[in-house]
């Protein structure tokens, strides 16, 4: 072998320095510990095909021979299988040494390495030379290494190819040579400097050779060996006779003394630089550190979310071709040299890893170099233990709605039987649902939950599985279509899986067991409640008051109502007379009129069994007097209860005098609910000049901060990217909020057109106050799938903002106004109110929070009905489109509103959250007036004055006072009140 001579002229000054100033950062490879990956995982494969069976380690070789010939096997198919591989070398399998220096002219050459016995060649290296068309072997080091008779057996192989050896007169000698045929002037890490690395080459420390020959591969670079305290004449020679300007050792002064490095200086090498460990296993995680200590750009693309398990000695040897280019697909996976336990530093890098790059959560993968003699169980286990901050996913099972009526559809709603009849039907599949709630967010893979989801022990029919929405893209829930019906007492389990992982994009995580058991709804054995309410007229005698109109009473109001329901029943259809039994007032009526009416027991219809309650009427043959009282009888009524249905018990009620002029006593409102959350899309924009379907991204309010809800809605979005923008430079993408404002600016500094989705959301969720408030994510799950030009997830940002095209400044994200919040009032009076004149209660209701909001309570505001229609004077509801405001109680019969009664119930959601009340908001409500008019020249005459807002409340009957002098309170109108708003948990916000 002919060493070549690259002489050439010394460098400037300032190159020097240059050198000397990148090999200085390198230096510095402590990295700010981060919390650990999301998850970790060890890299198998499927080697069988047979799903059932184990997967298995890929390079966990018999022996170091055949992890060798794994490993080659695998770059080989990297490069295109048989016949793809025109050059291999083949070292020693027993010295080793000479497979540690010949890492940077594979890189070189992109070969592999392979391994054999000193007198024999393995007919592993045999089959592969031949199956993978190699014509060109390198044998390394003398015949004490390996034996002339070894270059014999590959010549006379059927291929014939040819058989070179490279040697030198000892190891060290050995290393030059391979150096010398590497026709490249390599620099390390960017330095621009003719490189070297130095290890120590006895075989005791071969383990820093291991660390450092996966850099050396991808960078070309020489590998030298030398003596812990001496630099040989054959190492010293090379760097001589090829001007190598830098040289980077490999280790701490225990392993490369300082007088090694003084010597190099000697012989006129520019810099010398260390990288630092006292171990094999510090200086591996050190090299691991340099892609983001300054030698990135060099290094080219290196894996983040996979990292490899050495030992150093033996089956890490020969390790470099496979992890600087094929395992990874291009990119460099760094290895990380372990003994017979998991070193401290490893330990240590490992457990700094980042929890998510970019958008992606990291799911590390961790590969293993040999099998359990080279890399144990216990030391995988414990990297993975130590890569992990998240553990295996959690599940509850719950039913698909509201079972246990708390108003929410949640884990606690326990799974009830079901029959629900079964299609099969592709993409329309019925049947009995289930919710699987994770701990977070999943993809709906069918085929593995089909795989994980037992009844009763044995695996579910399970027709389909959705997302349920809410946030953007990904989801903690998701909705399982069964097929077969539920019975009580049936189990339903969530079983472990050897393989099968869920997540999205990179998360994958395996899934802790969870079962359930389907109840059946508790025993009903609460009878139906009744309630008889009757208020009389004026006059004792059950006559009306003297010039009193509209007032005369003559039914009892009968209420029944359980909270199972009734079952379904036509208007006036499961009620009579004889269920009834009226008992009057003494001295009052006759035998004729104190009965009840012919045909005068009516009552609503309850379509459905989900009807709690409904309301009947019980005429007399005349007006109701103080004392009259109806009985309504047992079992009259039943509820929806199986087997047994509950009959109601005997009750009765007496007529009452009404009361003079009922006020609010308060105003009760619940806590606010936000039930939609408002959105908005990144913007459309240019890249390449072509218009693009915005950026694939939408942000979405989160349900809990102070954008929730209706609030969202004023929220803007602004994307803008600065004059001085510069593609040249790294990404840096300024997220700012202003809470006072409502605006989130976010803003392009510098980038380049590779800067993708992952890389923007990155950005987004970095920042606090963004991330309180929002969530962002991709608008397509399936865009989060694609990988970006910088291997980060998603396309290219779009609007032309890192492209070097010239976008529009401030380009506004159009708000989607789709956010909602629900919320009820309960206005309560001190008696009984026959009718309500509900657009004038609730003007005064929400007239301080429209002043509070420096606006006007109009049609279009919050008064609206909750389809966004409007209610007239007299209580009409007028429908209209969806997302309004403020309306009567649904939950309420008929029109929402039943006399008499002391409660009304309004519910709402509202886009306009400025005019929300609020607790302590005032409220005063003006009493009904009777004044008397000042004609000139006629009598003066008493007439009825509604003041411009109207009265709130009508009572029963009217007040008996008829002179201006005495008529002070009117029972037909409401008393004067003012109360301020509470705010109380017992009143919910509809469902």
């Amino acid at each position: 072998m002919t060493i070549r001579t690259k002489r050439r002229g010394r460098r400037s000054l300032a190159a020097i320095l240059a050198s000397m100033l990148a090999a200085s950062v390198l230096a510095v490879v402590a990295a700010s510990p981060a919390q650990a990956a999301n998850t970790s995982f060890e890299v198998k494969i499927d080697h069988d095909s047979n799903a059932a069976t184990a997967m298995v380690r890929e390079f966990a070789g018999q022996d170091r021979y055949d992890t060798a010939l794994r490993l080659a096997k695998n770059f080989a198919n990297s490069k295109g299988g048989l016949g793809a591989v025109p050059t291999a070398f083949v070292a020693s399998g027993v010295s080793l040494v000479d497979s540690i220096s010949v890492a940077g002219l594979a890189g070189y050459v992109d070969a592999p390495i392979l391994l054999t016995a000193t007198d024999s060649l393995h007919g592993g290296v045999a089959d592969f030379i031949e199956d993978y068309g190699v014509s060109t072997v390198y044998v390394l080091g003398g015949s004490a290494a390996v034996a002339d008779s070894v270059l014999t057996s590959i010549e006379a192989l059927n291929a014939s190819p040819t058989a070179t050896r490279v040697a030198g007169d000892d190891r060290y000698a050995t290393a030059a040579a391979i150096a010398s045929m590497i026709d490249v002037e390599s620099s390390w890490c960017g330095t621009g400097a003719v490189s070297a690395v130095l290890i120590n080459g006895s075989s005791d420390a071969l383990a820093f050779g291991v660390a450092v020959q996966t850099v050396a591969y991808r960078l070309q670079l020489p590998v030298l060996m030398t003596a812990a305290d001496e630099l040989p004449d054959a190492t010293a020679e090379y760097i001589t006779a090829n001007d190598v300007e830098h040289v980077q050792i490999v280790g701490g002064t225990g392993a490369v003394s300082a007088g090694v490095a003084s010597a190099l200086t000697t012989l006129g090498v520019d810099t010398v630089d260390r990288v630092e460990g006292d171990s094999a296993s510090a200086a591996s995680v050190a090299l691991a550190q340099m892609a983001g200590n300054g030698c990135g750009d060099a290094l080219g693309l290196v894996s983040n979310n996979m990292v490899a398990l050495v030992r150093g000695n033996p089956d890490g040897v020969v390790g470099a071709p496979v992890l600087a280019s094929s395992l990874a697909g291009g990119f460099l996976v760094s290895p990380l040299v372990v003994g017979d336990s998991l070193p401290a530093s490893v330990s240590d890098y490992l457990a700094a890893t980042p929890k998510a790059v970019g958008a992606d959560k990291l799911n590390l993968g961790i590969v293993a170099i040999g099998g359990t003699a080279a890399v144990s169980e216990a030391t995988m286990d414990a990297a993975l233990a130590a890569a992990a901050s998240s553990g295996a996913l959690t599940v509850q099972i719950g039913a698909n709605t509201d079972t246990n009526a708390d108003g929410s559809i949640n884990a606690d709603d326990p799974v009830r039987p079901d029959t629900t009849a079964v299609v099969r039907t592709s993409g329309s599949e019925t049947g009995p649902r289930i919710s699987l709630y994770f701990s977070d967010d999943v993809e709906p893979d069918l085929a593995k939950l089909q795989d994980i989801i037992e009844i009763n022990g044995v695996p579910a029919v399970v027709l389909a599985a959705t997302a349920n929405p809410g946030r953007v893209c990904d989801q903690r829930r998701i909705d399982v279509t069964l097929g077969q019906h539920l019975r009580s007492g049936d189990t339903i389990s969530v079983v472990r899986h050897a393989t099968h992982t869920f997540g999205t994009g990179s998360d994958r995580r395996t899934v802790e067991p969870a079962s359930t058991t389907v109840q059946a709804p508790p025993a009903d054995r609460t009878r139906p409640a009744v309630t008889v309410l009757a208020i009389a007229p004026a006059n004792a005698d059950g006559t009306a008051a003297t010039g009193v109109t509209n007032q005369d009473v003559n039914g009892f109001a009968v209420t029944f109502s359980d909270a199972g329901g009734f079952p379904v029943m036509a208007a006036n259809s499961s009620l009579d007379a004889d269920d009834f039994t009226f008992v009057p007032a003494a001295g009052v009526g006759t035998t004729t009129t104190n009965v009840i009416t012919a045909n005068g027991v009516t009552h609503t219809a309850t379509t459905a069994e989900s009807n709690k309650r409904f309301a009947a009427t019980v005429e007399i043959g005349r007006p109701l007097a103080v004392g009259d009282r109806l009985v309504v009888k047992p079992g009259v009524i039943s509820d929806t209860a199986r087997p047994l249905a509950n009959g109601n018990a005997g009750t009765s009620g007496t007529a009452i005098r009404p009361q003079a002029s009922p006020r609010i006593t308060s105003v009760l409102m619940s806590s606010l609910k936000h039930s939609v959350q408002n959105s908005w899309p990144v913007p459309d924009g240019l890249v390449g000049g072509v218009a693009t379907d915005g950026a694939g991204i939408t942000i979405r309010a989160k349900a809990d901060g102070d954008a929730a809800g209706a609030a969202g809605n004023g929220w803007t979005m602004v994307f803008d990217r600065v004059s001085t923008h510069s593609a040249a430079k790294p990404l840096d993408i300024d997220v700012r909020v202003d809470t006072r404002g409502q605006r989130v600016t976010v803003r392009f500094v510098n980038g380049p057109a590779t800067a993708t989705l992952g890389d923007l959301l990155a950005a987004l969720e970095a920042n606090a106050d963004f991330d309180a408030r929002f969530s962002a994510g991709f608008a397509d799950c399936s865009e989060a799938a694609t990988a970006g030009p910088n291997g980060g997830h998603g396309s290219a940002i779009a609007l032309g903002l890192v492209t070097g095209e010239t976008p529009p400044r401030d380009v506004v994200a159009a708000s989607n106004g789709t956010g909602r919040t629900q919320f009820a009032i309960e206005v309560r009076f001190n008696g009984y109110v026959d009718s309500v004149s509900h657009e004038a209660l609730l003007a005064d209701v929400l007239a301080n929070a429209a002043h509070r909001a420096g606006t006007t309570n109009d049609a279009s505001g919050i008064r609206a009905d909750v389809d966004g229609g409007t209610i007239a004077d007299d209580g009409t509801i007028t429908a209209g489109t969806a997302g309004g405001g403020l309306g009567l109680s649904a939950s309420d019969p008929s029109d929402g509103f039943a006399a008499p009664a002391r409660i009304v119930r309004y519910e709402g959601e509202t886009a306009l959250v400025k005019n929300l009340p609020k607790a302590r908001d005032l409220i005063t409500t003006d009493a009904g007036a009777r004044l008397q008019a000042d004609n000139p020249g006629t009598t003066a005459v008493e007439t009825n004055y509604r003041p411009a807002v109207p009265p709130v409340a009508n009572g029963f009957a009217a007040d008996v006072n008829t002179t201006a002098a005495n008529a002070k309170v009117d029972q037909g109108r409401n008393g004067a009140s003012q109360v301020r708003i509470s705010q109380t948990s017992s009143i919910k916000a509809r469902n």
